[in-house]
């Protein structure tokens, strides 16, 4: 199942791009996100890109009710963020991946940041899949909600960071 997602900055890229590459940012993020605990590692690639990792443990309490019951309490969700170097003028690509081994769940896209009049557009795009037999449908139906919750949170918290 696709999900795209689309948020505006009115900063530079490179300070959304450094906000995205911040431990501490990121932590807070995913904590507004729901994460009941986090661990983010970023790591230099010699090629001047970054390899962003996240995982949370994120509760089931907001997926429906005839999902809970097959799949375990205290989900983990891993994701990876492969940054490239920047360009000339600011933008970034990055590639994404991301698993929650308890449900089945992998994700894969693309992130691109890009200088915009007003400042710069961070998107993501990319796919959902579940490979539970039977239930593949329902958890990529409750999973696309969730990642872009995920998403909106990050959103949120980098706005507030950059107004403070």
């Amino acid at each position: 199942m696709r999900f795209a997602a689309r948020y505006d900055y009115p900063v530079p890229p490179a300070r959304v791009a450094a906000l995205l590459a911040d431990r501490a940012h990121l932590l807070k993020a995913a904590e507004a996100a729901g994460a009941e605990s986090s661990q983010v590692d970023v790591s230099p690639k010699p090629d001047d890109g970054l390899l962003v990792t996240v995982r949370s443990t994120i509760p089931t309490a907001d997926l429906p009710a005839a999902l809970r019951g097959f799949l375990p309490q205290g989900l983990e969700l891993r994701q990876a963020v492969v940054w490239e170097a920047p360009a000339a003028d600011g933008s970034r690509r990055a590639t994404m991946a991301g698993e929650v081994p308890g449900a089945g769940v992998n994700l894969a896209g693309s992130v691109r940041l890009s200088p915009t009049a007003a400042g710069c557009r961070l998107q993501f795009a990319g796919d959902v899949k579940a490979q539970l037999p039977l239930l593949g449908r329902a958890v990529e139906d409750a999973a696309v909600p969730a990642i872009v919750k995920i998403l909106d949170a990050q959103h949120q918290v980098t706005l507030d960071r950059l107004d403070g």
